[in-house]
């Protein structure tokens, strides 16, 4: 807003706006209302120059843009011919008079300095107001504003940066986006305008780096080892410290290739990462063993995938403990090259490339404890964009985007079974099955902005239209179900399933944007932000029609609709309306903000949970015991028999999920450069994402209502969720030497078995969803970040006179301490228990839960502790043919905090050139984060915690550990 010395809008005036490193351009002209926008900026350090006829020309310094945030200069004309030059500090005004979007920015010097855990750039997002962290190494542990992990939404300059099969990235896939080619990210939780809001949840937006005028590198080294580290808490089975290595290194260069014209920065990081890992498991005795042999030999072939066991456990003759070694493998390597050119001031343009190659191996989980399995893992992720500006004129912009996306991963099972079969047993350590797949995404985006400004109004007009492919196959998986170590003995399976191989196929959908938004100057310290979205995802089909859809409702009895039908029907309606309205006060001189928004999310959820129909392509079954008596081990004899034949249902009508959010926030401008915020936000999810089973057994008959068919998977979308919050803030962007950030937020999730449009449990009852409804699984009702960055006081600059000896001035200047502290309340634990389908009357045995005890703490007597967090007294195995009625998520687990820091020690060696030390500690007071207890009442481990929250060696939830790095800059 320019105005002149009263206060009055001031039309006509010229403004001029260079890039100062990189010689760019723009040119401004502000409106009869004194308003002026530059749409899409370039992130950077500009010089504003303000000229009108009459007036002071007015100079403004240091003016830092970032990215997606409307970055609000005032300007006040004055009347002279003198210059008027005015230095802006820090990023200048912390809030964003545009939308009432609830976000953050990360700030430049918290990617820098934070202590990361594996130098992964989404475990920043955990700071953001909103976000609970569940303990783990990479962003799919982080959700925002209780919705579901596929509801969120990563973009690379704008470009689609998902693993397309969902959204997150694989967990061992931490570069992705190298850290050092990262200028700027910030991460918004909810209310989104209709420019940036594609999805219900966050919205992660990273922008790269670019070259300037002067030529900049690096190179650097991480390094760990466990001579430094602590033990697990848990790792008492074994009586040495498993061996650790971490190297994680890379290099950076940019500068100009034509200077003021032309400009690259090129970036490579890599991960060299071996891990030791005590395995411990749950296996028969060698008298049980032996016993079960002899009874029935045809279960040799499991009795042999299970080790030996090394250690008896107390209270059975049936159980013995393993414990064994054996090793994480994490190898990456990334590179990222961009180029930018200028034409002209009004034609620009951009080409970036991202490459990443990861392959992960490691034992594989069987539940919550491990025995020999393994699994391989690779993944290859790409991302390219070709971007273009043109200024038509000072009000008019235009952006065009083209961009590719590619997100894949290739599984490997190496199972000491050697079946394609899982094989679970009541009170063991369930085996895993041989099995091979691959799912491979890729999506291609035409993305065009379009920014026109008149008098007070700054209207956005884009398009995206996306294409998607994904190729799916696997080879045959199945499952075999004992539910106690009894019916192991007697061969009796409870249940079985078993799918043929699954040819590759290839999938398509296009997606489609459209979104128009005013932004709205009503008064000069009222704004309005009005949009409206329009999303349509359309449906996948198979390239070569051989999906087969299956749908009792839409396809009739037969259940098959035929290959090459229609997956469903589409939804053309999704149209989102997003208001916002911020008011500055003027008696209140721009130091307070309130702000009010409200709008509708839709979202395409998963779309690895839209891909059922092509299951159907080869033969799939479902057993048990109920229907198939004798249901014994091997299968392979019980298979096509009547009533055997299953399939999976999709439900062919359903709705797109969508969330409805509100919320209202005050901002206020405090001493010391801080700004503070208060905030309620709520959300309604609906249509979310349904997982359960139909054609179950019918009480009164005794039979199934399609006596063709077996126990039948189904996938919909009818589950709803509620979400509120309070939350407060407390910020300062880094200057003078100092960052602070600080975010509380209070909460509670509500949902029936999904949050979200990735997330989605099985019900103990699919005939009562009601019954399900209870705080989420990831509902932390209490999280706490707060991470600072400052400059220790003294040495030079501080003062520079205070060491006379050139040796002395050199070690004690230049220090720079990063603590970061990260806390959250306990997450709900689901208590379960183990059925045969023969003593349920609809033979469904999934998620089933105990009956309550009337009257028995959940708390064990004498408080929680590692051995025993639930108290199994509370709970009553279920003797009837009824469900348990102990409700969903009924406890909670432990909570989690730590506390992190960094010491860097940055030593010149010219005036261009320094060299950078650094020291990490993570966990620093070796908190022991344990997971979650065991929740299988039917088991002797029931209510012990077995693992902590992160068995990994990097991220959130890890023993205490020291990081070392050198970085030579310049």
């Amino acid at each position: 807003m320019v105005r002149d010395a009263s206060g009055l809008p001031l039309p006509g005036v010229r403004i001029v706006v260079l890039e100062t490193s990189t010689g760019f351009q723009r040119e401004l002209e502000s409106t009869s209302t004194g308003s002026y926008y530059a749409a899409d900026l370039p992130i950077g350090i500009y010089r504003i120059t303000c000229t009108a006829p009459g007036f002071r020309q007015s100079i403004f310094e240091n003016v830092v843009q970032t990215v997606g945030r409307t970055r609000t200069l005032d300007i006040r004309m004055t009347i002279g011919a003198e210059i008027q030059q005015v230095k802006v500090t820090g990023a200048g005004s912390p809030f964003d008079r545009s939308s009432a979007t609830l976000g953050a920015s990360i700030d430049p010097e918290q990617v820098k300095e934070l202590p990361l855990n594996g130098r992964n750039w989404s475990t920043l997002t955990a700071l953001t107001p909103g976000a609970v962290d569940s303990g783990g190494s990479n962003q799919r542990s982080v959700r925002f504003a209780g919705r579901g992990l596929d509801d969120n939404n990563f973009t690379l300059d704008g470009i689609d940066a998902t693993n397309v099969v969902n959204q997150a990235q694989q967990p061992f896939v931490r570069l992705a986006i190298p850290l050092d080619a990262i200028e700027e990210f910030r991460t918004d939780t909810m209310i989104f305008t209709a420019e940036n809001g594609s999805t219900p949840g966050g919205q992660i937006a990273v922008a790269s780096k670019a070259g300037s005028n002067q030529f900049h590198g690096s190179v650097f080294e991480f390094i760990r080892n466990d001579v430094f580290d602590a033990r697990e808490p848990i790792d008492s089975l074994n009586p040495t410290k498993p061996a650790f290595r971490l190297n994680q290194f890379g290099a950076a260069f940019g500068g100009p290739l034509v200077h003021d014209r032309s400009f690259f920065h090129a970036n490579y990081e890599g991960i060299r990462q071996n891990l030791g890992q005590t395995l411990p498991g749950f296996v028969p005795s060698d008298t049980f063993r032996a016993e079960v042999a002899a009874k029935n030999p045809a279960l040799v072939p499991i009795l042999n995938a299970y080790p030996k066991g090394t250690l008896p456990m107390g209270g059975s003759t049936e159980i013995a403990e393993f414990v064994g070694s054996g090793h994480q493998i994490d190898n990456e390597d990334s590179a990222m090259l961009r180029l930018d050119h200028r034409f002209s001031n009004a034609d620009s343009s951009y080409l970036r490339f991202a490459f990443d190659a990861a392959r992960y191996e490691a034992p594989m989980a069987g539940g919550a404890s491990f025995l020999d399995d393994r699994q391989s893992i690779a993944s290859r992720p790409v991302n390219g964009e070709l971007e273009y500006l043109h200024v038509f004129s000072p009000r008019l912009i235009d952006e065009t985007k083209l961009g590719f996306n590619r997100g894949d991963v290739y599984t490997t099972n190496e199972s000491s079974l050697g079946l394609p079969l899982t094989v679970a047993v009541s009170g063991f350590t369930t085996l895993n099955n041989n099995q091979f797949k691959l799912g491979v995404g890729n999506t291609f985006s035409w993305i065009d902005d379009l920014t026109f400004v008149h008098a007070g109004h700054t209207l956005k007009l884009g398009v995206e239209i996306r294409r998607i492919q994904l190729n799916q196959g696997n080879t045959a998986s199945g499952t075999v179900t004992f539910t106690s170590a009894d019916n192991l003995l007697a061969n009796s399976v409870s249940s079985a399933t078993y799918a043929l191989p699954l040819p590759v196929n290839g999938l398509r959908k296009t997606q489609i944007y459209n979104y128009v938004q005013d932004q709205w100057k009503l008064r000069s310290d009222l704004t309005a932000n009005i949009g409206v979205r329009y999303s349509f995802f359309d449906l996948f089909h198979e390239v070569h029609g051989k999906a087969i859809p299956f749908d009792f409702a839409t396809c009739g009895p037969p259940g098959f609709c035929g290959a090459g039908a229609s997956f469903g029907t589409r939804n053309t309606l999704d149209f989102d309306p997003r208001i916002a309205f911020t008011w500055s006060p003027s008696p209140l001189h721009d130091k307070t903000i309130l702000r009010a928004g409200f709008g509708l999310y839709h979202g395409d959820g998963q779309l690895d949970d839209q891909n059922l129909p092509i299951s159907n392509e080869v033969g799939q079954y479902s057993l048990s015991v109920k229907t198939t008596p004798g249901l014994s081990f091997p299968i392979a004899g019980f298979l096509n028999g009547p009533g055997t034949v299953s399939a999976r249902d999709d439900d062919r009508r359903r709705k797109d999920s969508y969330a409805t959010e509100w919320g209202l926030s005050v901002q206020q401008a405090l001493p010391g450069d801080l700004a503070g915020s208060l905030a309620y936000a709520g959300s309604k999810g609906t249509y979310l994402l349904s997982t359960s089973y139909v054609n179950l057994i019918d009480r009164a008959t005794g039979e199934r209502p399609n006596s063709n068919f077996g126990q039948v998977q189904w996938r919909g979308n009818t589950n709803s969720s509620a979400y509120h919050s309070f939350s407060a803030t407390l910020k300062r962007s880094f200057s003078h030497g100092l960052l602070l950030s600080a975010n509380y937020v209070w909460s509670h999730e509500i949902d029936q078995d999904a949050a979200g449009g990735g997330d989605s449990d099985y019900p103990q009852n699919p005939a009562c969803t009601s019954c399900e409804r209870a705080s989420g699984d990831f509902d932390a009702r209490h999280v706490f970040n707060a991470n600072a960055v400052f400059d220790l006081p003294f040495g030079w600059p501080h003062s520079p006179h205070s060491f006379s000896s050139r040796i002395a001035h050199s070690a004690f200047d230049r220090w720079r301490v990063a603590p970061v502290v990260m806390a959250r309340s306990g997450l709900p634990v689901n208590v379960t228990e183990d059925r045969s389908s023969s003593t349920v009357a609809t033979g469904y045995t999934t998620n089933q839960r105990p009956d309550r005890a009337v009257g028995v703490p959940l708390t064990p007597v004498g408080g929680h502790s590692r051995g025993l967090w639930i108290n199994p007294a509370a709970f009553v195995l279920v003797a009837r043919p009824g469900y348990g009625n102990a409700p969903r998520n009924v406890a909670r687990g432990p909570g989690l905090w730590q506390a992190d820091m960094a010491l860097v020690k940055e030593v010149s060696v010219t005036d261009r050139v320094a060299v950078t030390l650094r020291g990490e500690i993570f966990n620093l007071l070796n908190r022991a984060q344990y997971g979650l207890p065991a929740v299988d009442l039917s088991t002797s481990a029931f209510g012990e915690i077995l693992n902590t929250v992160n068995t990994g060696p990097v991220g959130t939830g890890t023993p205490r550990q020291l990081q070392f790095s050198l970085r030579l800059g310049f």
